[in-house]
């Protein structure tokens, strides 16, 4: 994150917050968002008031120096940890991912639960997942059934904050939070439902995809048992 508008659209993914949003806690237009995180905008003068809406460091935030999250309590600001016994804990965070229509995210993210993994096994039932880029979150709904029930755990890689090809992910859009399965079809960005009997598919236009934001991939959910996501 080399540059300030970098910086901006990194810390407006870590709180879920459109540019939308932000222009409306600033009083500002989407536009001068947009200037803003493309860099447009030489000599912002509200740098202050950005940094305490997006609750980052400001230091951090206008020239890179130091520490994003000052005990912050944005998503990004978990990470898996290893405890005296040196097992891996994950922290389940208190956000749905809407499965249906979609859910309003709220800014404040906290723990309700851990998991704890001794490494073996945490590497045997999760192979090429790095415990430090998952988060996990719940499921709400049933437009992904029977892929994912109501109150499953997804454990969303937040290292993947773009399309990297078929799969589900944790997006905003509209300034609501989705867990869909996402398809780019020509320019077009298909938002499938998999249970497609009730919730039929909805596209993203090239004109809209800038109000999309992706949070993360979904790698593994977790009911009764494990289920990989291909």
């Amino acid at each position: 994150m080399n540059t300030l508008g970098e910086r901006i659209d990194w810390a407006m993914r870590q709180k879920l917050k459109t540019r939308k949003q932000l222009a409306e806690e600033l009083d500002v237009s989407v536009m001068a968002i947009g200037d803003l995180i493309n860099d447009k905008t030489k000599k912002p003068r509200n740098l202050l008031e950005i940094s305490m809406v997006l609750g980052v460091n400001p230091v951090w935030l206008q020239s890179g120096i130091g520490e994003p999250f000052e005990g912050s309590t944005d998503i990004s600001a978990y990470t898996a940890t290893e405890d005296d016994e040196d097992n891996i804990t994950l922290d389940v965070l208190d956000i749905e991912a809407s499965a249906g229509h979609g859910a309003v995210n709220g800014d404040m993210v906290q723990v309700v639960k851990q998991l704890k993994f001794v490494p073996d096994q945490f590497h045997k039932y999760y192979p090429g997942i790095t415990p430090a880029n998952i988060r996990i979150i719940n499921v709400k709904g049933d437009s992904m059934f029977p892929t994912f029930n109501n109150g499953d755990l997804l454990f969303v890689d937040i290292s993947i904050q773009y399309f990297d090809g078929d799969g589900i992910y944790i997006f905003t859009f509209d300034d609501t939070l989705f867990v869909k399965r996402v398809q780019k079809i020509g320019r077009d960005y298909c938002i499938i439902s998999d249970n497609d009997d009730v919730y039929k598919p909805w596209y993203i236009k090239p004109e809209e995809a800038s109000e999309m934001f992706i949070h993360g991939k979904v790698r593994v959910h977790q009911s009764q048992k494990l289920n990989f996501v291909g």
